[in-house]
C-alpha cells in the first residue's frame, strides 16, 4: 500500500462523493489489487476473493457519502474487505459457526438472536471476540488473523502490507488491551 498516492485518493473520494462515476472507477483501479490479494489470503480462493471485492466496491459506492474523512478511504476500505471476507468465510464453512454442544440444552443457538450476534456468542468466546471487534481496526484485524485463522507473523505482515516487527507491536498492544479489559471485568463482577 505504500505505493498509493493517498492525496489523489482523497481527491478522487471527494469527486466520487458528487456522483463522479469515472472517479469511482479510478479509485478501484488505484485500489483493486491490494484488496484483491488480502482476499485471496485470507479467502483462499479465487472466485471467493473476486466476489468479496465486487461486494466490497459495491458497499464502498453504496456508502462512499458517509465516510466523513476522505483521506481515510484505504483504510475505510480496508474494513470493508476484511468484513465481507469474514462474511463469506463463515458463508463457506458454516459447520465452524455452528459449533453447538446439544448435551446442554442452554448452548443451543436461539431463533431471537440475529446471525452476527450467535456467530459471537459461540463456544463460550462471546466476551473475547466482542473485545476483538471493538479494538482500533488494524489490532483487531491483526489478532482475529493470528488467533483465529492461525496465521504466520511473516503471513500477516505480507496481507496487511506492514513489517513483522509492526504486526508484532499490533499483536502486543491488542492482547494487552483485551487482558486490562478482561481483568477489569473480573473486578466489575
Amino acid at each position: 500500500m505504500s505505493d498509493l498516492d493517498y492525496q489523489y485518493i482523497a481527491a478522487l473520494v471527494n469527486y466520487a462523493r458528487e456522483g463522479d462515476s469515472d472517479a469511482f472507477a479510478e479509485l478501484y483501479a488505484a485500489t483493486y489489487q491490494n484488496q484483491y490479494r488480502f482476499a485471496c489470503s485470507y479467502l483462499g480462493e479465487e472466485h471467493l476473493a473476486k466476489r468479496a471485492v465486487r461486494d466490497t466496491y459495491l458497499l464502498a459506492l453504496k456508502n462512499i457519502a458517509a465516510l466523513k474523512d476522505a483521506n481515510l478511504f484505504v483504510s475505510w476500505l480496508n474494513q470493508i474487505t476484511f468484513r465481507v471476507c469474514f462474511r463469506l468465510r463463515k458463508e463457506k464453512h458454516p459447520e465452524e459457526n455452528m459449533a453447538v454442544d446439544y448435551e446442554k440444552p442452554e448452548k443451543r443457538p436461539s431463533d431471537d438472536l440475529d446471525p452476527e450476534e450467535y456467530v459471537v456468542s459461540i463456544d463460550g468466546r462471546d466476551f473475547i471476540i466482542r473485545q476483538v471487534m471493538n479494538l482500533p481496526f488494524t489490532e483487531s484485524q491483526i489478532l482475529i488473523l493470528r488467533y483465529y485463522n492461525h496465521l504466520e507473523i511473516r503471513e500477516i505482515s505480507r496481507l496487511m502490507d506492514m513489517s513483522r516487527g509492526s504486526v508484532k507491536k499490533y499483536l502486543s498492544s491488542g492482547c494487552k488491551k483485551l487482558t486490562l479489559l478482561k481483568s477489569e471485568q473480573r473486578g466489575a463482577v
